[in-house]
Parts: C-alpha cells; structure tokens; sequence
C-alpha cells in the first residue's frame, strides 16, 4: 500500500499505531514529545479522527520516522503483546475474619490509583 493511500485507512493505520506505541515502551506524553506531535492530535490520530488528508499525511511522516518504520512494516505489525498469554488465577482462602492493616489498606489504594493513572494514558 502506497503512503498516499492510509489516509483513507485511518482506523488501521490507528489501531497498529496503538500497538506500536504501547510496545515500545512510550507513554502518549512521552510518544508526542518525541514526534514533536501535539498530544490531542496524536490522541485524534490515535482514534482514527483526523480529517484533514494533510494534517495526517505530516503528522504520520514525523511517526514512522520516531518508529524507524516503513508503512509495510506499520500495516502488517503485530503487537508482541497479543502473542502473550496470561493465566490468572483467583484464590479467595484467606481466613473468614481477616482484616488488612492499615499498611496493606493504603498500599492497596495506591495500587488501585496507579491503575487509574494508566487508564487515562493507555
């Protein structure tokens, strides 16, 4: 597929620039610096939002370049996390009348805030 083309596959184009960013390491802030990317254009970007052929075509050349990628190499990227399977396992023995200190408590809240913190950047 031609460069003049992903234009009008903006939400593929969106969908591998995800995966691509998140495997490699970068937040979106730290992706958008790189690229010298406004972080709202990259999250218009990022969703397929970018109406102007132009503003895409700029943007997505300053991209690649950050990646070190070709448009080939963009449109058939798998995501290394998508090959990792996880087993999660529940267990629930804990002793009918236990209670966490309050050392677990606060720990466990911030546990739970650095969790929120990664939903608005992921």
């Amino acid at each position: 597929m031609r460069f003049d083309e992903l234009f009008e596959q903006r939400s593929l184009v969106a969908s591998k620039l995800k995966e691509c960013i998140r495997d490699k390491g970068y937040t979106k802030v730290s992706f958008a610096g790189k690229a010298d990317i406004s972080r709202p254009t990259l999250d218009r970007l990022l969703n397929g939002a970018v109406d102007n052929k132009s503003t895409f075509d700029r943007h997505l050349q300053k991209i690649l370049k950050v990646l070190n990628m070709s448009v080939e190499e963009l449109l058939f990227y798998h995501s290394v996390s998508a090959k990792l399977v996880t087993a999660t396992v529940f267990s629930q023995n804990a002793p009918l009348e236990h209670e966490m200190s309050e050392t677990a408590k606060k720990q466990y809240n911030l546990l739970l805030d650095v969790i929120d913190l990664c939903e608005i950047y992921y």
